[in-house]
């Protein structure tokens, strides 16, 4: 660094020698000091070399030696190499093997630009200043940029090709994801970072003895059975469920056995073919914990709203702090553990990992997990009432919605949402879950200010047979629009439905000829928000009908408006017949699909349109999706439900 000269000018005031003149001596001027333009101020200091370090300043790369860090360098540590970064106050940052990292400065101060490897930052009692002054320590990553303050702390940075890992060993940290989010971690936290994403993984909470529970196990469906500690005698599960001790096994056969925590809203479902065996569960509190050994199968659980809950089995931990949706599944490898709704941590001994709703850990059996987005179900389900299902063995469908933003998904199998099947937190405008064998599905999609963003019902059947289709129940829905039906062979069963009115006891619902509105034809008077009438009650022709809410004294809250429907023989099939491929057929890489659909109906297979000939026929070949390969019939037509045909193939090769 070159030589500072400095120039001191002084001005001097000569007085003449005349007396009795009074003359100020002007005022100095301020020395003028000239800087030499090549100057550069140290940011930190390299040392503690170790191995293979190398140096780069002004684009050369050099061996490494002790000494001052500019602006602008960098340092790269081999396969053995690390070195150690002092800065002024006492800060460190040690950098280990196989890193890379470059210096500068900004406004609020230094920054480390780590684009590979693992730096820990230490601020001992005291440190992190300078003359007074506080100085930040900025960590740029790939992934996001780390401030570390100059309060005493201890951070750890890991970059990895495709993600970061920021550990709070010490103090605390304030971070900005690539998305612009400000997130910050204290002590015993950690950060997950990716390009996509950035999550805060929580400090382990601490472990208390929880007050034991009893745990009730019951079959949904088929058969369970139970099989006491120290004993090899399975029996059948009492009909009316039964409480498990510690170390009783339980197992599924053809059904489903739900495992209950007392005064709590966690459930554990044992799928068919699963066993496991309960290991005990506690409660303190806000606080539950379950502790279970799944020696084979899947296992579904249902973390409770509002609680800290723990689902402790023999390779790792599942901690949430609400409402989630989990399933754990045995593999010859290992685990997978799928998040459907509700955010997880994952917990291996001091490991923490984040496991968010729409992603799958993978878990070997060292314990390492490895965790990827969830894809959506190969059958997708939208909004709206009626949506029916036809199909043998479907595993799961994707609920869908429009919109962005966190939203809180509910599904149930009844209307009023008691017996929930799914309930959490997703990230996505959709989310996966089980398909039902028989019946319905409701589902409902808010916003966290408890604003509705969508809703629908799902009725899930096995497929019928060709022969009775004739008695398929056609749904009337009331509204400005015709409905029209197509029937063959006899007029069909008709049910009508309509909103409800809150002072309604009951409703009044008649049906008309076209032109002749003085008698009814049929009438119903019925306490829900659907009328039916029975196949033949109709003939075929024009109608109009309307529907009268009832108070309680039989008085008409408010007229009835009329509605048009029209039935309409036809000589065609009244739903979707599909002639190929069978159900469970050989898969290739295309299948031939065939069949007919009614006259006024839309077809597509797996997402393609398809074309009807004259007599509403189709033959065309597909490729099939998904694992297993299916094939998904989508029929719409006006003013009715969609409806969704399945076939499952068998997957090629061994």
């Amino acid at each position: 660094m070159s030589p500072v000269r400095v120039l001191a000018l002084s001005l001097l005031v000569l007085l003449s020698g005349c007396s009795g003149c009074d003359r100020e001596e002007a005022p100095k001027p301020p020395p003028v000091v000239e800087v030499d333009a090549g100057a550069v101020v140290p940011l930190a200091r390299l040392e503690g070399l170790s191995g293979d370090v190398r140096l780069e300043r002004a684009g050369k790369v050099v061996p490494a030696v002790e000494g001052p860090l500019l602006a602008g360098d960098a340092v790269e540590t081999g396969d053995q190499g690390s070195a150690v970064v002092r800065f002024p106050g006492g800060r460190t940052v040690e950098v280990s093997r196989e890193g890379r990292f470059a210096l500068g400065s900004d406004s609020t101060g230094v920054v480390m630009k780590v684009e590979r490897g693992i730096v820990l930052s230490r601020v001992p009692a005291g440190g992190g200043s300078v003359a007074g002054s506080k100085v930040t320590l900025n960590i740029l990553t790939p992934f996001g940029l780390t401030r570390v303050g100059p309060e005493p702390s201890e951070v750890k940075v890991a970059v990895a090709e495709d993600s970061a890992r920021v550990e709070v060993k010490l103090g605390a940290i304030e971070l900005v994801s690539k998305d612009g989010r400000t997130l910050r971690a204290a002590e015993g936290d950690a950060v997950d970072l990716t390009r996509e994403r950035a999550e805060v993984v929580p400090a382990a909470p601490r472990i208390v003895e929880l007050a034991p529970i009893a745990v009730t196990v019951r079959a949904t469906s088929g058969d369970a059975e139970v099989k006491a500690k120290n004993t090899g005698r399975w029996r059948k599960v009492r009909r009316e469920g039964e409480v498990l001790a510690s170390g009783d096994g339980v197992r599924t056969k053809g059904g489903e056995a739900v495992l209950s925590l007392k005064d709590n809203g966690s459930l554990l479902t044992l799928s068919p073919g699963a066993e496991a065996v309960l290991e005990g569960a506690g409660q303190e509190g806000a606080t539950d914990e379950a502790r279970v050994n799944l020696l084979q199968g899947l296992l579904a659980v249902q973390l409770a709203a509002g609680r800290t809950s723990r689902v402790v089995l023999p390779e790792l931990t599942l901690e949430g702090g609400g409402a989630a949706k989990l399933e754990i599944r045995r593999t010859g490898a290992g685990m997978l553990v799928t998040a459907h709704a509700g955010d997880v941590t994952l917990r291996r001994g001091d490991t923490r990992q984040a496991l968010r709703a729409g992603e799958r850990a993978t878990v070997g059996s060292d314990g390492n997990a490895k965790v990827d987005p969830l894809e959506e179900a190969a059958v997708a389900v939208g909004p709206g009432n009626g949506t029916e299902v036809f199909h043998r063995g479907l595993a799961e469908v994707a609920l869908t919605w429009e919109g962005e933003g966190d939203t809180v998904v509910e599904a149930a199998q009844d209307a009023a949402f008691t017996r929930r099947v799914l309930w959490g937190r997703v990230h996505r405008s959709s989310v996966n879950v089980s398909a039902l064998a028989r019946g319905t599905l409701y589902w409902r999609v808010r916003k966290e200010d408890g604003a509705q963003v969508a809703a629908g019902s799902v009725h899930f059947a096995p497929e019928s047979p060709t022969s009775a289709l004739a008695r398929v129940r056609n749904v009337v829905p009331e509204g400005p629009e015709k409905t029209t039906i197509f029937y063959q062979d006899k007029p069909p069963a008709v049910t009508f439905t309509y909103g409800s009115e809150p002072q309604a006891s009951t409703y009044r619902v008649a049906v008309y000829k076209s032109g002749s509105l003085t008698t009814p034809v049929a009438q119903r008077t019925v306490a829900e928000t659907r009328a039916a009438l029975e196949a033949g009650a109709l003939g075929e022709g024009s109608y109009l009908w309307s529907v009268t809410p009832l108070s309680q004294a039989g008085a008409a809250l408010k007229g009835g408006r009329m509605n048009k429907l029209e039935l309409v023989y036809d000589n065609s099939v009244v739903g979707l017949v599909v002639d190929s491929p069978r159900q469970g057929g050989a898969a290739a890489e295309k299948v031939r699909a065939s069949g007919v659909a009614p006259v006024d109906a839309r077809l597509s297979i797996n997402g393609r349109a398809v074309p009807l000939d004259g007599k509403h026929r189709f033959d065309t070949w597909v490729a099939p999706m998904g694992m297993p390969p299916l094939l998904v019939f989508k029929m719409t037509r006006p003013g009715a439900p969609d409806v969704l045909t399945v076939r499952t193939l068998k997957p090629r090769g061994p």
